[in-house]
């Protein structure tokens, strides 16, 4: 048995049953479609880590519960429906083989090539579901990312720029001002596009449009069909895991979005600055399926995001406006994908970026709970970040290590490895049950003897 407050698998374990209540939730929105995905993609991933374990040995050792939850973050980060801008010149992706064949590329691809593979470099650079469905959907059919309609709903109003007159590469629409705009939202999103308006009407889409986009969308990722929902898993989840889950991202996000949308609503509104028009195209790239599903459980993955909490607060910064700049500009509805992809490779920046200085003085820190948990094996670090803000040394432990491992012993002298007290605390709060006060204490004293 171990004492610690948390491990890998058990944060895994915590985050595929957030996942797995999304994906069989989402079953009375999209029906069978969605458990359909989940399960090819989730056996595909099992599948080829199971390969790859016996291929690769103890260079890629099996991890099944891993493998698990990445499949579930590719299905639920799939879209369901068609492109209205292309509807004529392409088939759905709503059905058939496509539905089938798509989900499982995207998890091979992402499984082999940039989770196993790119972890043979000793770090993963970016989010492998990400840059897999980008790869797979992108290269085929750009707009498919997104901006997708179900094959029975009306396809006679573009799903154009929601801020602009007109978007690049489209000739220019009609101006989507308040009522415009909102009954377009409703036609894509509504679980009743022919009879959208329960709660407002055209004049007012308002009251409609904030029901559909919090509670049940019917287009777009499978993982992001109720916003509410997404939200209260996440924040369970996060509460649970406290500490080990990089949730400075997602407020980060969130707040950056609000505020910069308002703003652009504020630029781009119609005919003069109007109250519903801002806050309608801030639900928009609020509650779109792929900003909240992304905001909870894609742009806070521990291995692709940076170390120090600063540097969480600039990258949901940064995430946020990169998507909406994305989306405005370019007309990709599905701009949190590549903004997360230009996000996570600035991580080797902002890793340095409010990194703790060593200290020489003993400071007070306050430690999580141990748990008696299971026997556990060592894995790799997967970068949580935990062990910067438990040193009574205020110790970079995580980077101290990665420098010594690569015998850099200048930047280990100069990072304060010195100061190390052997308090162990880099120890026992390790998820990946790294025996990290030895190595610190190993390079202190390599670097003394110089």
């Amino acid at each position: 048995m171990v004492k610690a407050p948390m491990t890998k698998n058990v944060l895994m374990q915590y985050t595929l049953i957030s996942l797995f209540f999304i994906a069989l939730l989402s079953y009375f929105v999209f029906g069978l479609d969605s458990l359909g995905i989940s399960l090819i993609s989730v056996g595909v991933a099992v599948g080829c880590d199971f390969l790859l374990s016996k291929v690769m040995g103890s260079k890629g050792p099996r991890n099944t519960m891993s493998a698990a939850v990445f499949g579930l973050i590719v299905a639920m980060s799939y879209s369901l429906g068609l492109p209205i801008m292309m509807v004529e010149s392409i088939p759905t992706l709503a059905g058939g083989l496509e539905m089938i064949l798509y989900p499982a590329l995207i998890s091979a691809l992402g499984m082999v090539v940039f989770k196993k593979v790119a972890g043979l470099a000793g770090r993963k650079y970016v989010n492998p579901a990400a840059i897999a469905k980008l790869l797979i959907l992108g290269l085929l059919f750009m707009p498919a990312i997104s901006s997708l309609l179900p094959a029975d709903h009306e396809t006679s109003i573009n799903l154009q720029n929601p801020l602009t007159p007109g978007s690049f590469g489209f000739p220019d629409y009609y101006p989507m001002e308040t009522p415009t705009f909102g009954s377009t939202l409703l036609t894509c999103y509504s679980t009743s596009p022919l009879t959208p308006y329960n709660l407002g009407s055209f004049e007012n889409p308002l009251p409609d449009v904030l029901f559909t986009m919090l509670f049940a969308k019917t287009h777009g990722w499978i993982g992001g069909f109720s916003s509410i929902l997404v939200m209260a898993i996440g924040i369970v989840l996060f509460a649970v895991c406290r500490g080990y889950i990089k949730w400075r991202i997602t407020l980060s996000y969130l707040v950056t979005t609000a505020v910069f949308a308002a703003v652009m609503g504020i630029i781009y509104s119609g005919a003069g600055i109007m109250l519903n028009d801002i806050i309608l195209r801030l639900v928009f790239h609020l509650f779109m399926g792929s900003s909240i599903f992304m905001a909870f459980f894609m742009a806070t993955d521990p291995a692709t995001t940076p170390l120090t909490r600063l540097g969480q607060i600039i990258f949901g910064a940064g995430l946020a406006i990169l998507t909406i700049i994305i989306q405005t500009y370019t007309g990709f509805m599905g701009g949190s994908i590549l903004a997360l992809i230009i996000m996570n490779l600035t991580c080797p920046i902002l890793d340095r970026v409010g990194l703790p200085k060593a200290s020489s003085t003993r400071i007070k820190v306050k430690l999580p709970k141990g748990k008696k948990l299971g026997d556990t094996m060592t894995t790799d670090c997967i970068r949580c970040g935990q062990c910067l803000t438990t040193c009574c040394k205020n110790l970079p432990v995580i980077v101290i290590k990665e420098a010594a491992d690569k015998g850099n012993w200048t930047k280990v002298e100069k990072l304060g490895a010195a100061y190390c007290d052997n308090c162990g605390h880099c120890t026992f709060v390790c998820p990946a049950r790294i025996d990290l006060k030895t190595i610190i204490v190993s390079a202190r004293d390599k670097i003394k003897k110089q």
